[in-house]
């Protein structure tokens, strides 16, 4: 795990160069307010913690006007004063202020579906095996990226030192040897079983498939080849996907990049709403409908979108899937700060 790199990606949104950053934390464990608080001092923030999930939080806003940035992270339990905190922020419609959201919980707690609705909210961070909070890493990336530094590239997820590796695909061909190659990896070299190597290889299928039929658009953009995601095509060297893996043995990473930025926020929120419900058809095809298999099948997924010119999407997966027969079901995290980056600027 690592810091963000400064030059990995593309740094959005920017911040004014002597922008002042404040954040509030809440959540009910004064360690862990403490440790939370420890991490956004380290990235410029100036914070105030709470233990009690229903204080006001607004006038803690409204009593430091020379803040132009805020990011409120909490606990699950303080999830609708952290959202109403934002929405009444909203409804200032101060161009020259920003307010974030990032929430944390076991799988059970979040309503993740709901979180990606809101405005301004940018992470739902699921807490580890055994109910431990293991999202330091997570919340620094997207506390760092909030103030101009671009999101965690993917060997910042791994252990210092892990290789990872890059090729360019452009057809069906390439898409299936990739996925190949990641199975196999899983079952002959890193022991994994083959179940989870296949669930794994769906993933790579998936995020290849979509930035391959669903992003690329023509020049009044118009999508190519969304409309037959089995139909054999060539993409051009310029509309290429880009797909990345790296593994330290312990956690096994994928990534797909395009150049067309087209991702929307509606689309994720639809794949986790028709997945709740049970309504997911991996045949119907359309941008978005395979990513809910993408979140349950990782640890973290990262959704990086910089409208129109790049659609970056990263899957973290844990190798050893053992848990506990006790405590709260881990959970999953999911950061998608660009999605919401429209509903949490008026001057965008």
């Amino acid at each position: 795990m690592g810091h963000p790199n400064p030059v990995a990606g593309g740094a959005r949104p920017k911040a004014e160069p002597r922008e002042r950053a404040g954040a509030i934390v809440v959540d009910r464990n004064r360690a862990t307010t403490k440790r939370l608080a420890r991490i956004l001092v380290s990235a410029g923030y100036t914070v105030k913690t709470y233990e009690d999930v229903g204080t006001p939080l607004l006038p803690a806003l409204q009593g430091e006007p020379g803040v132009s940035l805020w990011l409120v992270v909490g606990e699950a339990a303080a999830a609708s004063n952290l959202l109403g905190l934002c929405s009444a922020h909203l409804s200032l419609r101060d161009p020259k202020r920003r307010c974030y959201a990032v929430l944390y919980g076991a799988a059970d707690e979040l309503d993740v579906a709901m979180l990606c609705e809101q405005p301004g909210v940018v992470a739902a961070l699921g807490l580890r095996q055994g109910g431990r909070l293991e999202l330091e890493s997570e919340l620094l990336g997207i506390a760092c990226h909030l103030r101009g530094q671009p999101l965690l590239p993917l060997q910042a997820y791994l252990l210092w030192g892990a290789q990872a590796f890059s090729t360019s695909i452009t057809n069906i061909g390439g898409r299936d040897a990739a996925e190949a190659r990641i199975v196999k990896l899983c079952t002959e070299h890193l022991n994994i079983s083959r179940r989870i190597a296949d669930n794994i290889g769906e993933v790579v299928h998936e995020l290849i498939t979509n930035a391959m039929y669903d992003a690329p658009v023509d020049a009044e953009g118009h999508p190519r080849y969304a409309h037959d995601r089995t139909a054999p095509i060539e993409l051009s060297a310029e509309d290429r996907v880009t797909f990345r893996y790296g593994t330290d043995g312990i956690r096994l990473c994928i990534e797909t990049s395009d150049r067309f930025g087209r991702l929307r926020r509606a689309d994720l929120t639809r794949s986790l709403r028709q997945a709740a419900a049970g309504q997911v058809n991996q045949g119907q095809g359309g941008a978005g409908i395979g990513l809910s298999l993408v979140y349950r099948t990782s640890q973290t997924l990262q959704v990086d979108v910089e409208p129109g010119t790049r659609t970056r999407v990263t899957s973290v997966m844990e190798l050893d899937v053992a848990r506990a027969a006790e405590g709260p079901r881990p959970g999953r995290s999911l950061i998608f700060p660009d999605l919401t980056a429209k509903s949490g600027r008026h001057d965008l």
